[in-house]
């Protein structure tokens, strides 16, 4: 929230107070891509960021002679515009960049699609959000998000685009592999990391030129301007608290080894950093051992500097036996060309690989983030990941077995001199899950006033994402889609359909009914599904599937079930809690079941059965109870979730089914459940409490 605000502050204190005005002056810091009067600074493109690297410098040079001549045959300036006529390639700076933070207008036509390519990289997506045929594409969410990635968020957060045919602005900032985008003013990309399309193994690439997406329209751009972020800039940005509310301890007070122990003498403090004695080495390591960590720090290594940050290390012999070594190398340096893979920078020593190339220049500093999380290890180095692995699954070394020590599930935290002067400072650990995570104010989420809000505009998917197990934001199976006013819920896996936004205080009303598919492990058994409240956290926060959340279940014999569900974050274990009071009795198997009056429970995790539950309750495909009030397969069902505050009621064709109390939270995304089983959605809105039709 605090890193939104300053992009905010920061387009003031530019200048930049209206979006898509006419030619305006460059902002203090900037530097203008386009000069308004010609194609200098700019290039024709030639392949990929790949390919290009596979060329020599001779056939490079051919190729690029060739992509200007097609270049300047298409791209014009008009009236201080950058014109295209949308048949030939992308227009390319001539230069490249790493982290920046820039500023564009553009404007495209009706089925119009384009793009900005980020070091090379596609894509930040430009479309026509209200042309139907970019609807099987998610065109209907808006532009401005990074539209190629599958396991990271792929759609923006609000839909902010003007009319075709009208000027936008776009503000981007790139910081290692994280993006943040506002399009007119709007937050819509949230410092979302951008894949690498071009080798889906490898991080982004550190540098590259910028593009102007050719896709067969016209386009126009204009006012693009850039500021290069330097490193202690970016290293500033990257160590800021994160967004999880726990807090990181410092543990160097810059003065002196108050908490540490080892080879202390081989160490000293220089202007706030602990170095390396030149020609000494040794362990200097924490007092205090850790087992679940987040370490953050900065260092900077002289040439062909070598260290190591130890990590579980039992404070007994060599951190790469008695524990794990994670290096810490100037990997370019000529002297170390022949090392094994392992042992380059950021590498687990001698087990895992680490991505090359992520390095700044010697003399600079690094900021790097270490995440242990049981067997599992993650290393960021300058917001790039570089190594995320699960050390479970390594069977051997470089130099035969695996030791003992990478098995240790606790230990000390320090460096592991080899004689350099490498530095380390603004060192810091986060102990994992940590303190349980507290959701922002309800002030932020949605509430309807005078009338509905639609949530399914009857047309296309707006306002919605995707998450699925096993593919993350992309929907491959092509899950969810819109067929005939309706949305269709093949069945086929399990995640969810989720709003962009979150909502408090209101009548939820949404009408489903059963297909005649059912999938997987579940084809015989109880078709099921589910609508989930008050979702907080990450995706896949509960059971790497779905959200923590309350949800009204839809299931056989079961619609109108309450079922709290706790969540997690799947790489650091954090909780984000979540609970339910009610008046419940019991049946007759002991499983509770709602009762006004009943005795009141309060539950973090569990189900409170609808009242009218059949005790003989099967998970039998086809299920129906004697008391059941849900339509008959194939007729459509009507449930109603009002949220009111704290209270949750929900009722099933008009009739009061399960209750609830004290929500913690009391707001959230909306999420519709794939379980396995097809459905059909034809009504999904909000009305204000008390407002609601009855019909």
């Amino acid at each position: 929230m605090i890193r939104t605000l300053c992009v905010g502050v920061l387009l003031v204190a530019t200048g930049v107070t209206g979006y898509a005005d006419s030619p305006r002056p460059t902002p203090a810091g900037y530097t203008p891509l386009f000069n308004g009067k010609d194609l200098t600074g700019w290039k024709g493109l030639v392949g990929s960021p790949k390919t290009r690297a596979a060329m020599s410098k001779d056939e490079l040079a051919t190729a690029q002679k060739a992509a200007d001549e097609n270049m300047r045959a298409h791209w014009k300036v008009v009236d201080g515009e950058l014109v295209f006529d949308g048949k030939g390639q992308s227009l390319c700076t001539d230069k490249d960049y790493g982290d920046f933070e820039m500023f564009v207008d553009w404007k495209i036509l009706e089925g119009g699609d384009s793009g900005i390519y980020l070091r090379g990289s596609p894509q930040v997506q430009i479309w026509d959000t209200n042309f139907e045929n970019y609807f099987r594409h998610g065109a209907e969410n808006g532009s401005g998000a990074l539209w190629n990635n599958k396991d990271n968020p792929r759609f923006p957060l609000v839909k902010a685009d003007k009319p075709v045919g009208e000027w936008n602005t776009f503000y981007i900032r790139m910081i290692g592999e994280r993006v943040t985008i506002k399009l007119n003013g709007q937050l819509v990309t949230d410092e979302v990391v951008m894949e690498n399309l071009w080798e889906r193994d490898k991080p982004i690439y550190r540098t590259g030129q910028i593009e102007l997406q050719n896709h067969g329209n016209t386009l126009w751009f204009r006012n693009l301007f850039i500021r290069e972020i330097p490193s202690e800039e970016s290293g500033k940005i990257l160590s800021a608290e994160d967004r999880s509310g726990d807090k990181f301890e410092t543990i160097f007070d810059g003065r002196s080894f108050k908490g540490w122990k080892g080879d202390v003498e081989n160490y000293e403090v220089v202007d706030g950093a602990i170095v390396c004695k030149k020609g000494k080495g040794g362990n200097l390591i924490t007092e205090k051992e850790y087992g679940d960590f987040i370490a953050r720090l900065e260092f900077k290594l002289p040439p062909g500097g070598n260290n190591g940050l130890a990590a579980r290390f039992s404070g007994k012999g060599q951190p790469h036996l008695e524990g794990m070594e994670l290096q810490v190398l100037d990997s370019e340096d000529p002297q170390y060309a022949s090392l094994d893979p392992r042992q380059y920078h950021g590498s687990v020593y001698g087990l895992v690989a680490a991505h090359r190339g992520y390095l700044r220049p010697t003399g600079e500093w690094n900021f790097q983030q270490v995440t242990m999380k049981g067997s599992r290890i993650k290393i960021e180095l300058n917001g790039f990941t570089i190594l995320d692995a699960d050390l479970s699954l390594v069977t051997k070394s470089k130099d035969g077995e695996v030791p003992a020590g990478a098995k240790r599930k606790s230990g000390h935290f320090g460096f592991a001199g080899h004689s350099d002067p490498v530095a380390f400072r603004n060192i810091s650990i986060r102990e994992l899950p940590g303190k349980p995570a507290t959701p922002p104010s309800r002030k932020q989420a949605v509430s309807p006033t005078d009338g509905p809000i639609k949530l399914f505009n009857g047309r296309n998917l707006d306002g919605f994402y995707t998450w699925i197990k096993g593919s993350g934001y992309a929907d491959p199976k092509k899950i969810f889609t819109v067929h005939d006013g309706m949305i269709h819920i093949s069945g086929d896996g399990y995640g969810g359909l989720i709003t962009n936004r979150e909502y408090r205080d209101y009548h939820l009303i949404v009408e489903f009914k059963w297909g005649g598919k059912a999938w997987g492990s579940r084809a015989d058994r109880a078709r099921d599904s589910g609508l989930l409240v008050h979702c907080w956290g990450p995706d896949g926060g509960y059971s790497n599937t779905w959200m923590a959340s309350i949800e009204a279940q839809i299931i056989e014999g079961g619609v109108g079930d309450i079922l709290v569900l706790t969540g997690a974050d799947p790489l650091t274990g954090q909780s984000y809690p979540t609970s339910l009071s009610a008046e419940t009795t019991k049946d007759r198997d002991g499983e509770l079941v709602w009762k006004k009056g009943g005795d009141r429970v309060t539950l973090s995790g569990g189900r409170i059965n609808w009242y009218g539950r059949d005790v003989d309750w099967e998970d039998k495909l086809g299920f129906r109870g004697r008391e059941d009030v849900e339509s008959r397969l194939g007729e459509w069902t009507r449930m109603d979730v009002i949220a009111d505050g704290g209270r949750l009621t929900y009722k099933v064709n008009g009739a009061v089914v399960n209750e609830g109390f004290d929500a913690k939270p009391d707001y959230g995304k909306l999420l519709l459940q794939t379980e396995d089983a097809e459905m059909l959605v034809r009504r999904f809105e909000l009305w204000p409490v008390g407002k609601a039709p009855q019909k």
